[in-house]
């Protein structure tokens, strides 16, 4: 498992749908798909209306645990992530899917990692782009 941290966010001019661009500090890379709604967000196009991802983890505080970190792993569905929660000196693990865990790991300051599996990319992505293929 390697810390990594998000590098950018790409958007599609035409559709607005994305990919978090995720890095750890021996250069190796990990890209997550991310819809228009949440690329917009993560690229700093934010507005007043308060996101799901905030008030999950303000109602995580509020119920006395602490959130830990965010690990993106494959799962039996492809690319996943986990989040863990501390309270009261036990652990929890919530899975979600990948960009929701970038999300709260943004939005959170969450430490993020990713396993040695996601980084190989085993995690069923997306062809690299190229010229015949957009962002998405």
């Amino acid at each position: 498992m390697k810390r990594i941290e998000l590098k950018r966010v790409r958007v599609c001019s035409r559709c607005g749908r994305g990919r978090a661009e995720l890095e750890s500090p021996d250069g190796e890379r990990l890209e997550v798909p991310l819809d228009a709604p949440r690329a917009r967000e993560l690229s700093g196009e934010r507005d007043e209306v308060r996101s799901l991802a905030t008030f999950v983890l303000d109602q995580v505080v509020t119920s006395g645990a602490e959130p830990g970190e965010v690990v993106l792993d494959v799962g039996p569905s492809g690319l996943r992530a986990l989040l863990s929660l501390l309270r009261n000196g036990d652990a929890e693990v919530l899975a979600c899917t990948a960009q929701e865990g970038v999300e709260l790991a943004v939005r959170g300051d969450l430490s993020l990692y990713a396993t040695d599996q996601a980084l190989a990319g085993d995690g069923d992505e997306p062809a690299d782009p190229t010229s015949r293929n957009t962002v998405h």
